[in-house]
């Protein structure tokens, strides 16, 4: 005969080990959530930032393009024309140095967070592939 205590007290550990099981698992699956709100946070930031980076290449192209062809109207710079004297020519090619400077730094502060976000973007899927 089945001592029907015994077996209610089973069932009430059962349903006991059971709870704490699906609260481990919504721990988990919250935890991958926050995980893969991280990255899809980061990841549009990142590309924003690589997309700005690229225009501003692209913009100091333009204004050495239209600076080689005499342009002056469209170089930005309004002081770059043949018709310029030497001198204007040389304050325009300083300006166009300095710009060249700037992006090259910022360039190279790009270069250097890339490699860092990298690293996080890693570190992120490797948890989140560590989680599953």
């Amino acid at each position: 005969m089945v001592d029907i205590n015994k077996e209610n007290k089973s069932w009430h550990q059962d349903h006991a080990a059971w709870v704490n099981e699906v609260e481990q698992w919504q721990h988990d699956t919250n935890r991958l959530v926050a995980l893969l709100y991280q990255l899809e946070r980061s990841l549009p930031e990142h590309t924003a930032m690589l997309v700005k980076h690229v225009s501003l290449i692209e913009q100091h192209e333009k204004l050495i393009n239209t600076y080689e062809c005499g342009d002056a109207e469209d170089c930005g710079l309004h002081s770059c024309a043949e018709s310029k004297s030497r001198q204007q020519q040389a304050e325009c090619h300083h300006k166009l140095s300095c710009l060249h400077d700037e992006v090259r730094q910022e360039h190279m502060v790009l270069k250097k967070n890339y490699t860092e976000e990298m690293k996080k973007f890693k570190l992120l899927l490797g948890k989140l592939l560590e989680e599953c």
